[in-house]
């Protein structure tokens, strides 16, 4: 009960309020929304979709400027062939990169002036700290990404686009596929699970045992990969894999989540506790080309989410849903080995 209490508090006081006792460490200036400063440097006219593969040692970068419904692709080729979490840096024009084939996380810096075909060779290269890289997050001049491995870290870097370097290293307790970072605290999925975890004050722990400050489970979700949130919006996106790979129907069986009005649901739902279907809008079906959606980015300000389908191996977009959908996606185009995406908007 004690766990749950101080989650209340702490979350309540990340939303709109402040607790009579706040958590050690916690800066009561601090709120939900201020807090998404601190995340990507997002720009809303912004027009590129970046998009990882981890077979192919290319990266992709889609221009929407021409319509949701027909991108135009430029297609990067980077010295590594597997490569899964990516972020875009839009104070330096910078992608950082999982390089999974030698483990370490990577910079390309000018990646705006890149054209269709080039061969780039990375700005930055940082050290090798982790063992099964998978989705990351940039914030405040750093990037953490989730090592999925038993029990679970966090490896996060002070990066730039000539440099790499440690920051802090985390022991998390359990598997972890992706993460999303909100100001000063973060978002893991708990992998082979249906599990959210959060984070609170990330951004000032120290490298070491990481406890999460709560954890909820999705009603109906089966395994967890993807997460993205949108600030102004309040929605938080997940993805579904279904069923392992190997089994019947693991190709199809794939969806989306879509949890609207995010803070006061997860709140409601508290430590240990569940976001019902109920308090959901899903995307799943045979029209959707869902299969293995290993990673998601959503924009309300372009009304759209992005997905990176790895069963089907293509780039998916769909219109942001107001109802369950079994709903085909706006945009469908191979990517071979799609496994993480994010945007510059």
């Amino acid at each position: 009960m004690k766990k749950l209490a101080l989650f209340a508090c702490a979350f309540t006081a990340l939303i709109f309020t402040n607790c009579d006792k706040e958590p050690v460490g916690y800066d009561s200036s601090d709120n939900f929304e201020s807090n998404f400063s601190f995340n990507k440097q997002s720009n809303l006219n912004g027009t590129s979709i970046y998009v990882s593969s981890n077979t192919s040692g290319v990266l992709g970068i889609f221009d929407i400027s021409t319509g949701m419904m027909s991108p135009t692709l430029k297609s990067i080729n980077v010295p590594y062939a597997d490569a899964d979490g990516v972020e875009y840096d839009g104070n330096r024009d910078a992608v950082y990169q999982v390089n999974r084939t030698d483990k370490n996380l990577v910079a390309v810096a000018n990646i705006s002036r890149t054209s269709d075909g080039d061969l780039v060779t990375p700005s930055a290269i940082g050290p090798s700290s982790f063992t099964n890289g998978r989705g990351s997050a940039l914030y405040n001049n750093k990037v953490v990404i989730a090592d999925d491995i038993m029990p679970g870290r966090l490896a996060s870097y002070h990066v730039n686009d000539d440099q790499i370097s440690d920051f802090r290293n985390y022991n998390v307790g359990f598997k972890v596929w992706d993460v999303q970072v909100t100001g000063k605290d973060l978002w893991a999925i708990e992998d082979l699970t249906n599990i959210l975890a959060y984070f609170q004050n990330f951004h000032n722990a120290k490298s070491g045992d990481l406890p999460p400050t709560a954890e909820v489970a999705i009603e109906g979700l089966v395994r967890t990969h993807g997460l993205n949130y949108d600030t102004s919006s309040d929605t938080m996106v997940l993805t579904d894999i279904g069923s392992a790979a190997g089994m019947p129907n693991s190709a199809s069986d794939g969806a989306l989540i879509i949890i609207k009005n995010f803070t006061q649901k997860f709140h409601a739902a508290g430590d240990g506790g569940m976001i019902s279907l109920s308090d959901q809008i899903r995307i799943a079906g045979d029209m959707t080309q869902l299969g293995n959606p290993v990673d998601v980015a959503i924009s309300s300000s372009k009304g759209a989410i992005f997905v990176a389908e790895r069963a089907q191996q293509k780039l998916l977009i769909f219109d942001i849903p107001t109802e369950n959908c079994n709903c085909a996606p706006v945009y469908s185009t191979a990517f071979a080995g799609a496994s993480s995406v994010t945007t510059d908007f």
